[in-house]
């Protein structure tokens, strides 16, 4: 499920701050390298100053994801320490070498796309979940909410698979 959040973002321009609703995380199940751009277009997170009209992309970590075919991979225009806070959660979640742990972190907008395309070809592979671990995900449902962050995909990620382990668990 891709994730929405609002982003309070300050114009480069002019300098006046406006609120937008932005993608964290794209969810491209059932893509192909030849559509995943339905999902992925041009203007994602491209944002325009209500004030003085200025255009630019909001330079915002942005994790595609597809689980179907088994990879993940950051857009990552500057650093951005959230990204590897995740990934030390999703190491503790999935594994230290699966694709959630180990996704590429690119910092170009057309490079990410290339990539994301190249394994929707099968020339790059991603590593498979190797594991699952319940009680990581029922340590992280237990922290308490830190509303100073921006938003991240690990939330979204345990809101699915939290039903799923409930269900497994009671089989």
């Amino acid at each position: 499920m891709s994730k929405i959040i609002d982003f309070q973002i300050e114009c480069p321009d002019c300098g006046r701050q406006y609120q937008a609703k932005v993608f964290r995380t794209l969810w491209g199940d059932g893509c192909t390298a030849d559509n995943f751009t339905s999902r992925l277009k041009e203007d994602t997170n491209m944002v325009t100053c209500p004030h003085c009209g200025h255009s630019f992309r909001l330079p915002l970590g942005l994790m595609y994801v597809d689980v179907k075919a088994g990879f993940a991979v950051w857009y990552e225009p500057q650093p951005d320490p959230n990204i590897d806070n995740e990934a030390r959660q999703y190491a503790a979640l999935f594994g230290a070498d699966s694709y959630y742990a180990k996704a590429p972190r690119v910092k170009d907008w057309n490079e990410f796309k290339r990539t994301i395309r190249r394994y929707y070809t099968g020339e790059l592979k991603a590593n498979p979940i190797t594991k699952f671990d319940f009680g990581s995900i029922k340590q992280q449902a237990s922290k308490p909410a830190t509303p100073q962050k921006k938003g991240g995909c690990l939330g979204v990620l345990i809101l699915l698979l939290v039903p799923l382990a409930i269900g497994i668990a009671l089989i």
